[in-house]
Protein backbone atom coordinates (compact mmCIF):
# COMPACT_ATOMS: atom_id res chain seq x y z
CA UNK A 1 0.00 0.00 0.00
CA UNK A 2 1.31 3.45 -0.90
CA UNK A 3 2.16 5.89 1.85
CA UNK A 4 -0.62 8.50 2.04
CA UNK A 5 1.98 11.14 2.96
CA UNK A 6 3.63 10.69 -0.45
CA UNK A 7 0.90 12.54 -2.31
CA UNK A 8 2.20 14.74 -5.07
CA UNK A 9 0.54 17.93 -6.19
CA UNK A 10 1.07 19.08 -9.75
CA UNK A 11 2.50 22.61 -9.42
CA UNK A 12 0.25 25.52 -10.33
CA UNK A 13 1.22 26.62 -13.83
CA UNK A 14 -1.54 29.10 -14.60
CA UNK A 15 -3.76 26.70 -16.54
CA UNK A 16 -4.50 24.08 -13.87
CA UNK A 17 -5.82 26.27 -11.05
CA UNK A 18 -9.07 24.36 -10.32
CA UNK A 19 -7.24 21.05 -9.89
CA UNK A 20 -4.32 22.61 -8.05
CA UNK A 21 -6.67 24.43 -5.66
CA UNK A 22 -8.41 21.21 -4.61
CA UNK A 23 -5.17 19.25 -4.24
CA UNK A 24 -3.39 21.99 -2.30
CA UNK A 25 -6.39 22.58 -0.02
CA UNK A 26 -6.64 18.84 0.72
CA UNK A 27 -2.91 18.71 1.53
CA UNK A 28 -3.37 21.63 3.94
CA UNK A 29 -6.42 19.98 5.52
CA UNK A 30 -4.53 16.69 5.91
CA UNK A 31 -1.77 18.54 7.76
CA UNK A 32 -4.23 20.45 9.97
CA UNK A 33 -3.20 23.79 8.44
CA UNK A 34 -6.26 24.84 6.43
CA UNK A 35 -7.72 26.96 9.26
CA UNK A 36 -4.68 29.24 9.10
CA UNK A 37 -5.03 29.72 5.33
CA UNK A 38 -8.83 30.05 5.46
CA UNK A 39 -8.58 32.61 8.24
CA UNK A 40 -10.73 30.61 10.67
CA UNK A 41 -7.84 29.99 13.06
CA UNK A 42 -6.58 33.14 14.72
CA UNK A 43 -3.05 33.87 15.80
CA UNK A 44 -2.70 33.49 19.56
CA UNK A 45 -1.52 36.33 21.76
CA UNK A 46 2.27 36.72 21.32
CA UNK A 47 2.63 36.93 25.11
CA UNK A 48 1.65 33.25 25.25
CA UNK A 49 5.04 32.31 23.83
CA UNK A 50 4.47 28.54 23.58
CA UNK A 51 1.16 28.74 21.71
CA UNK A 52 2.43 31.61 19.57
CA UNK A 53 5.61 29.74 18.56
CA UNK A 54 3.62 26.62 17.65
CA UNK A 55 1.16 28.67 15.61
CA UNK A 56 3.96 30.49 13.76
CA UNK A 57 5.67 27.18 12.93
CA UNK A 58 2.39 25.83 11.54
CA UNK A 59 1.84 29.08 9.63
CA UNK A 60 5.28 28.70 8.06
CA UNK A 61 4.46 25.07 7.11
CA UNK A 62 1.22 26.24 5.47
CA UNK A 63 3.10 28.90 3.52
CA UNK A 64 5.73 26.41 2.38
CA UNK A 65 3.06 23.88 1.38
CA UNK A 66 1.46 26.45 -0.93
CA UNK A 67 4.58 28.07 -2.37
CA UNK A 68 6.38 24.79 -3.05
CA UNK A 69 3.59 23.73 -5.41
CA UNK A 70 3.60 26.90 -7.49
CA UNK A 71 5.73 27.01 -10.63
CA UNK A 72 8.60 29.44 -10.10
CA UNK A 73 7.52 31.39 -13.20
CA UNK A 74 4.47 32.55 -11.18
CA UNK A 75 6.35 33.76 -8.10
CA UNK A 76 5.94 37.35 -9.25
CA UNK A 77 2.20 36.99 -8.52
CA UNK A 78 2.80 35.99 -4.92
CA UNK A 79 4.86 38.98 -3.86
CA UNK A 80 6.00 39.05 -0.26
CA UNK A 81 6.22 35.53 1.13
CA UNK A 82 5.01 36.17 4.66
CA UNK A 83 1.41 35.12 5.14
CA UNK A 84 -0.15 31.94 3.68
CA UNK A 85 -3.65 33.47 3.72
CA UNK A 86 -2.47 36.44 1.64
CA UNK A 87 -0.64 34.19 -0.83
CA UNK A 88 -3.73 31.97 -1.21
CA UNK A 89 -5.94 35.02 -1.80
CA UNK A 90 -3.53 36.48 -4.38
CA UNK A 91 -3.48 33.23 -6.34
CA UNK A 92 -7.25 32.90 -6.08
CA UNK A 93 -7.71 36.47 -7.26
CA UNK A 94 -5.48 35.81 -10.25
CA UNK A 95 -6.81 32.43 -11.36
CA UNK A 96 -10.30 31.84 -9.90
CA UNK A 97 -12.86 32.18 -12.67
CA UNK A 98 -15.35 34.92 -11.98
CA UNK A 99 -18.99 33.88 -12.27
CA UNK A 100 -21.80 36.13 -13.46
Amino acid sequence: MADAKAVSIIPLNGTNYPTWKVQCRMALIREGLWGIVAGTEECPDPTNTDKYAKYMARRDRALATIVLVVDSSLFYLIGDLEDPKTVWEKLSGQFQKKTW
